[in-house]
């Protein structure tokens, strides 16, 4: 019988024990000497370390010794998925690292930050080599406990999808001279950009953000268009309208305030909701209770209260709509211009020309390219879409011009030498700012009531990491290492 010689081993008994034994570390990453820590059983004391046989390891191991490169490689996972249980999570990092949270091998703050640093370093190299020559940014800010962030947004297209990478979260002011102005946003854009992606902020083609003077400030000073929020106008239009209805809706606010149920606020969901909170109360309220009927809305009130729901049922159709990351702005300009139909007075904010509007050759110069009417845009209109001009080369016809006429073939012939002009990324330009809404949301999820003494730098790494989710995974972490 022929015998075969097994393999030997990739890794001698010194390195086995010193994988499987580790120094325990305190809540400081220092090392604590009387103690040291078997990956197979349990906490060991030295002496018990130097006694403890390699075939012992063996035997508590299920794939042995052999198996140490798999063992590696996970310990390598424990970290990629420490960082992702700090980064999902909403309890501040010092309970996750808790025994009742996890099962994982204990790491210590100081390495889990080391290990956030460094894959944001390396998320910032991998969102650097994506970042075309010319792309958009989006912004807006966010105040929690007298500090206000700002947040930046990168808008490109990848594979004709669009990209929104967040590039930074920061607070906008750090010294006694420090202001909220245009131009802190302009010296802010300007120094990150360089610094953390290797492109200048005249590279930035166009702004996305809300319809604020500061917004329209930056974006003259950057000289490029601003894309007001859709969403924001179509808010400020329905505030506008409501204001003819302020009494009917005061009436219907003071009996939800005495159902306790929805109470007024200014954004039109809340409003929608409160006005069809009350309809689908009205035919079970009480008409022996004096305190209702005297908040009761009179049946004239009703009647108005039922057209502007009707009213308010289309607008609503539309602000949902606006959610979506597909929209662009040939859809906006079709639904406000039905809602214009419907109401005039809307005209005043969502009109192709309303004062709010920052750029509106860019935007009817965008809306007539989504068209197919690029033919018809004027000169204004060219001029501001120049940064997306793309050549499009010609392809040779396959008709011959021995069977043209002499005139045919002149035609062809100027054709030919004329460059065919085409526009990038106007199709993927984004509509809303929703975007950094939905952030803001997160993170002041993510600050909460338990995170108040997180360092900025801190808060902005876990924020960096979640929302850059796509750019990082435990190959990352193995790379770092």
């Amino acid at each position: 019988m022929v015998r075969a010689n097994r393999p030997a081993s990739a890794f001698t008994n010194a390195q086995i024990s010193g994988f499987y034994f580790r120094p325990c570390r305190d809540e400081y990453d220092e090392v604590v000497f009387e103690y040291f820590r078997c990956r197979s059983t349990r906490t060991a004391r030295p002496s018990k370390f130097i006694k403890e046989p390699v075939s012992a390891v063996d035997a508590r191991r299920n794939n042995g010794r052999h198996g140490l490169l798999d063992e590696f490689c996970s310990a390598f996972d424990d970290q990629s998925l420490w960082l992702d249980g700090v980064d999902r999570a909403v309890q501040p990092p010092a309970c996750i690292l808790r025994k009742p949270y996890t099962n994982l091998d204990p790491i210590s703050g100081e390495t889990l930050r080391a290990g956030m640093e460094g894959v944001t370093r390396e998320v910032e190299r991998k969102i650097a080599a994506e970042l075309p020559a010319r792309f958009g940014v989006m912004f807006d800010g966010w105040t929690h406990a007298s500090e206000h962030y700002v947040a930046w947004f990168a808008c490109y297209e990848v594979n004709g999808v669009l990209v929104t990478p967040l590039l930074a979260m920061a607070p906008l002011i750090n010294e006694p001279d420090d202001n909220l102005s245009a131009r802190s946003y302009y010296e802010f854009l300007a120094t990150m950009l360089p610094r953390d992606y290797g492109v200048q902020i005249d590279q930035c083609r166009f702004v996305v953000g809300d319809n604020c003077s500061v917004n329209r400030s930056l974006a003259t000073l950057m000289r490029v268009p601003l894309v007001g929020c859709a969403s924001h106008r179509l808010n400020r239009a329905v505030q506008h309208y409501l204001l003819q209805h302020e009494k009917d809706l005061a009436a219907v606010q003071a009996l939800m305030i005495k159902l306790k149920t929805l109470t007024q606020s200014t954004k039109l969901r809340s409003i929608f909701d409160m006005v069809k909170r009350y309809f689908e109360l009205l035919e079970f309220l009480d008409a022996d209770d004096d305190d209702i009927m005297e908040l009761l809305p009179s049946p004239a009130s009703n009647k108005r209260l039922r057209a502007l729901f009707k009213e308010l049922k289309d607008v609503e159709s539309v602000a949902k709509a606006l959610q979506g990351r597909d929209t662009d702005l040939l859809d906006v300009r079709q639904w406000f211009d039905e809602l214009i139909a419907l109401k005039p007075k809307f005209a005043t904010y969502l009109g192709p020309q309303a004062e709010i509007v920052h750029s509106p050759d860019f935007e009817s110069g965008c809306v007539r390219v989504l068209r197919g009417l690029q033919d018809r845009l004027t000169r204004a209109e060219e001029a501001v879409l120049g940064p997306f001009v793309r050549l499009a080369e010609h392809t040779d016809e396959d008709s011959d011009d021995d069977v043209l006429s002499f005139v045919e073939r002149l035609r062809k012939r100027r054709r030919l030498a004329e460059p065919s002009v085409s526009y990038e990324q106007l199709k993927t330009i984004p509509s809303t700012s929703n975007v950094m809404e939905r952030f803001f949301s997160v993170a002041r999820v993510t600050f909460g009531q338990q995170r108040h003494g997180l360092l900025p730098a801190t808060l902005e790494m876990i924020l960096f990491l979640r929302e850059n989710r796509c750019y990082w995974d435990s190959s990352t972490v193995d790379s770092i290492n």
